[in-house]
């Protein structure tokens, strides 16, 4: 992984800007409670967020491994910019979102 940073999580705007924002892929009840993760006191709003030059194999690195019971599919976001990610938590319960470069398949993220 070549970049890294932390991220606060503004699940306000989320939830507060529908028409602001696109995701696609599937959705995860432990991660994608937006409305959950803003009201609630502290949970879940830090992330480590790291970049990889190939998100699949990335992806199928950690699945691989089993480091988690928590872990998201391969999923897209558009809000300020576009991009590919995936969620899983490490052993405290904190979020590690993976994101990089990826070639959706064919009808991967059909509406």
């Amino acid at each position: 992984m070549k970049e890294n940073c932390i991220s606060l999580m503004n699940a306000h705007f989320d939830t507060d800007n529908p028409d602001k924002v696109i995701y696609k892929g599937e959705s995860s009840v432990y991660f994608d409670d937006l409305k959950g993760i803003a009201c609630a006191p502290n949970t879940r709003k830090f992330v480590l967020n790291f970049h990889t030059e190939d998100l699949k194999k990335e992806y199928e690195r950690v699945k691989s491994i089993k480091i988690t019971d928590h872990c998201t599919k391969i999923k897209y976001v558009c809000n300020i910019e576009p991009y590919y990610y995936f969620q899983f938590t490490d052993p405290d319960g904190n979020v590690i979102e993976v994101t990089g470069n990826y070639i959706p398949y064919a009808g991967e993220f059909a509406e």
